[in-house]
């Protein structure tokens, strides 16, 4: 039996393990760095420049509220492609390249997704820094004005 780091190794019929483990490879801590994020993609019936999409979304410095409802909407609708791409894997007629292909695809569209969401996330810490950053100033100002009387 291949051990996980060469479940891409073997026979082309697959075993219900040898899906198990593509699977939870999907899914291992980090195991998506370094992947690169496809250029396009097809959502719904519309073809998008997906690597453009996120470049351009990551290197802004802040994003509307619109764009980030827009984020997470694009990065809902690739959580459910990565899904359906499990699915196959698991339960389709499928290759063990094959397989190894449709893994190597959700692992590209899990980098898109963290780059959209923490990037999202990295908005909301802005935000809340400088939120603080005001309330420190009216306490100062505050205190200050309490001294002066």
């Amino acid at each position: 039996m291949p051990d996980t780091r060469d479940v891409c190794q073997g026979p082309p019929r697959l075993t219900r393990e040898d899906r198990d483990k593509i699977v939870s490879r999907i899914h291992s801590l980090l195991f998506w760095v370094g992947e690169i994020i496809p250029q396009e993609i097809i959502v719904g019936d519309r073809k998008v420049s997906l690597r453009d999409v996120v470049f351009n979304y990551i290197v802004r410095d802040s994003h509307t509220e619109e764009e980030r409802r827009e984020a997470e909407t694009l990065a809902g609708l690739l959580d459910d492609r990565i899904r359906e791409l499990e699915r196959e894997i698991k339960h389709g007629d499928v290759t063990r390249s094959k397989a190894c292909g449709l893994m190597n695809e959700a692992r590209s569209l899990m980098r898109a997704v963290d780059e959209l969401r923490s990037t999202s996330e990295k908005d909301d810490q802005i935000k809340y820094h400088e939120l603080m950053g005001k309330v420190e100033d009216a306490k100062r100002w505050r205190d200050f004005l309490k001294e002066v009387r």
